[in-house]
């Protein structure tokens, strides 16, 4: 494709040039990769992966902080392969940042990840990148808790006036969950 042309895969823990390959990983920075062993992927209503750490959590923070937007290609395949992706959502929805933190950001990186899984698997879940809506700005996450995760978080997402989800399965995709 021409997005591979001109934004090549690269290895998620140190940008080397690495191919179409699943894990996006080079032979160095792969032995690091932490999957979880399937009886510990769902925890509630979450559903992961790999563990939160080594090359993956450096390119996440990367992608999150340092502005990487290039590495939303090799993340958001390495989300389009899970298995999670392919259970009959109906659409799959980033989680919205803040109009200030969007505009101090530039981007949002759960929607340029959502966007890449879409694009990989084209027959997946149709996105909806505006369907959620930030109806306040919360405190960075990074340093509470789960219990103050929780809260910080309660009544500071829903969906927009006048869209509907009721009846419908919703993907909804964020960059980190802890």
């Amino acid at each position: 494709m021409l997005h591979e042309f001109f934004l090549p895969p690269v290895c998620l823990g140190c940008r080397r040039l690495v191919g179409a390959i699943d894990p996006p990983l080079c032979s160095r920075c792969a032995p690091d990769l932490a999957p979880l062993d399937p009886t510990q992927r769902r925890q509630g209503d979450i559903d992961a992966c790999y563990a939160y750490a080594g090359p993956l959590a450096q390119a996440v923070t990367r992608l999150k902080f340092a502005g990487e937007i290039e590495l939303a290609g090799p993340l958001g395949r390495l989300l389009a392969a899970a298995p999670i992706w392919d259970q009959g959502w109906d659409l799959v929805v980033p989680v919205p940042l803040h109009a200030w933190r969007a505009l101090l950001r530039g981007y949002n990186q759960a929607a340029l990840l959502a966007r890449w899984a879409r694009r990989t698997a084209p027959g997946g879940p149709r996105l909806e990148v505006d369907l959620l809506r930030r109806a306040r700005a919360t405190a960075p996450q990074t340093d509470l808790d789960a219990v103050a995760r929780h809260r910080n978080l309660a009544g500071a997402i829903g969906v927009r006036r006048g869209r509907a989800v009721a009846g419908r399965r919703v993907l909804v995709v964020d960059d980190v969950t802890t």
